[in-house]
């Protein structure tokens, strides 16, 4: 699939494409599935999911399959991740509705459909974007969910919120639910779980137990029984912070797991700054008081929050799995990231006021807006603009407001039309409360540097080796160049684990693909794209020679190039 809503079919030994489909909406990019239909050739097809369902292209010719469904279209629901073929289904997990749905393999018409949250639940997300997995042998299905809805803030969605943020499992045969496990109750900070879960096999006392393994964005790697959901390792819970919001009711405990090791860091602290540019670095620390650190730190009205975990740890590319060894290897971020809350309201000043407001329209509504709404406009998860809301309803009522505008000089402006402005505030927002006339909106960002780079100490990506009987990572290393050194970027592709003890990776900004050796993590070979690569590569053999391909097609963050759609295929010597 390339980025130009195109499903491409290439001849590798010809070196030729052999068709294109061409779409009038975006291809989704996170999986297609090849059903072969042995009762007649000509009807199998690749399954695609566009927009609100599948199309059934017929993988010889790239011609819709008109015999299926409406001619070659299912009406699904939106789908993010690849279906999946079982018995005589095609099934789906939709991201609009929140389900899983069975549609007959004959005539595309729809069998079956389970809810994946609790009918009485009280909050929109929970969705299986990030992928699912089908075991045959025992006729399960295994999804991962997103968190729920509103992200950062959970006053509308009291309790848990059941099901987000988990791994469900799902008998196929019964049509029900038989276990789930969620790692984050009630997530306030975006920590749904990214990665596909990986099924897979481990030897225990000479006995093969089938599992299931997920590697989270908070640096867990959490491995369940596939059938009991019982875990192979023990799972602990701490104490969290409450909010400084008093309409928000955190989770009193979240997870704290100390084997298998964490992925990542997952606590930020003064101490992480960077001392690369240093003032920089000062001017964080002389504005120190508006920042919160520390893990599971609520979102709050009166400080920005700084997380990590956010956009990972492991994100939707996953983890691969090695039988012979019993190695996970898994890609990971350590990216700071700010979290923010305000308030916004379209509510006009008080009436008895109308003067007060013509001088701040003079003075502030230049930067901050008529309305006080301040401008936040962020651009691939960097910040363009950021100009605070000076509604503080929720806030410490202007503290220090006007030794605050005076100090920084923000405005050229004498005391008593300050104190005019500061009243008109005051009074303001005494109406906005009494009316109920607001909205709450979360925002979050990158935390960086002048340079564009993460204001915290590199290594900002990973790749990590990591055993699953004891649960100690054998080695981690950086991923990707800044120039000539290996700090480790951002990483958004994917591996692959060979039997050649080689690991393929990409997804960095600096557009390569490289080689590592599996069992010490040095690297042996790399190859610089026009793009980062945007999935996994992968490989396979064609008349006895192997072969591996990945597609550059750039990557979403600000550091990324866009909008390239290239295939390489490299051969093995």
């Amino acid at each position: 699939v390339t980025p130009f809503k195109e499903l491409i079919a290439l001849d590798v030994i010809e070196k030729e494409i052999l068709w294109k489909f061409k779409s009038l909406k975006k291809i989704d990019s996170r999986g297609i599935s090849l059903w072969i239909n042995k009762d007649d050739l000509d009807s199998s097809c690749i399954f695609v999911p566009i927009r609100n369902g599948l199309f059934c292209v017929n993988y010889k010719n790239g011609k819709l399959n008109t015999k299926f469904g409406k001619s070659g279209f299912i009406k699904t629901g939106i789908v993010r991740a690849a279906p999946v073929i079982w018995k005589d289904y095609v099934i789906v997990a939709t991201v609009d509705d929140q389900k899983v749905k069975y549609f007959n393999l004959k005539d595309g018409s729809k069998a079956f459909e389970l809810n994946i949250h609790p009918s009485e639940r009280q909050f929109k997300g929970g969705s299986p974007w990030g992928g699912i997995s089908i075991d045959t042998k025992n006729n399960l299905l295994f999804l991962t969910t997103g968190n729920p809805r509103p992200a950062l803030i959970g006053t509308s969605r009291k309790g848990p919120n059941k099901n987000a943020n988990s791994i469900i499992a799902i008998n196929l045969n019964k049509k029900e639910i038989v276990w789930s496990f969620q790692e984050v109750a009630h997530d306030l900070w975006d920590y749904d779980i990214a990665s596909p879960p990986l099924l897979a096999s481990i030897r225990i006392n000479n006995k093969l137990l089938d599992i299931v393994i997920v590697t989270t964005k908070i640096g867990n790697t959490l491995i369940f029984d596939r059938l009991t959901g019982e875990s192979f390792h023990d799972i602990f819970y701490q104490n969290v912070p409450s909010s400084d919001f008093f309409q928000e009711e955190v989770s009193p405990k979240q997870i704290s797991i100390e084997m298998p090791e964490p992925l990542i860091k997952l606590e930020t602290s003064i101490y992480d700054l960077d001392d690369r540019i240093f003032f920089d670095k000062q001017k964080i620390l002389d504005n120190i008081d508006n920042y919160k650190f520390g893990k599971f730190i609520p979102p709050s009205f009166n400080k920005d929050v700084l997380v990590y975990g956010l956009h990972g740890g492991a994100q939707w590319p996953g983890g691969v799995f090695d039988p012979y060894t019993q190695n996970v290897y898994v890609q990971v971020n350590q990216i700071p990231w700010l979290l923010k809350l305000f308030i916004s309201s379209d509510r006009p000043p008080p009436e008895s006021l109308k003067n007060d407001f013509e001088l701040y329209k003079e003075k502030c509504s230049k930067c901050h807006e008529e309305n006080r709404g301040g401008i936040y406009i962020t651009k691939d998860e960097k910040v363009i603009k950021n100009v605070p809301s000076l509604i503080k309803i929720f806030e410490n009522k202007y503290k220090n407001f006007k030794e605050t505008v005076n100090k920084k000089k923000y405005i050229d402006i004498k005391t008593d039309k300050l104190k005019k402005i500061h009243n008109l505030f005051l009074q303001w927002d005494k109406e906005i409360l009494n009316y109920n006339d607001y909205k709450i909106n979360f925002q979050w960002s990158q935390f960086l540097y002048s340079d564009d780079l993460p204001a915290t100490k590199p290594p900002w990506g990973e790749i990590i080796s990591i055993n699953l009987i004891d649960g100690k990572i054998n080695w981690r290393v950086p991923n990707g160049y800044i120039g000539e050194k290996k700090l480790g970027t951002s990483n958004f592709g994917g591996l692959i684990s060979t039997a050649g003890e080689l690991i393929f990776a990409t997804g960095t900004e600096d557009k390569k693909i490289i080689a590592l050796n599996a069992n010490t993590g040095d690297e042996v070979w790399s190859y610089d794209m026009i793009s980062s690569g945007s999935t996994a590569p992968i490989t396979f053999k064609i008349e006895n020679k192997q072969y591996l391909a990945v597609i550059a097609s750039g990557g979403r963050y600000h550091n990324y190039t866009k909008s390239n759609g290239e295939l390489y295929i490299f051969s093995l010597k």
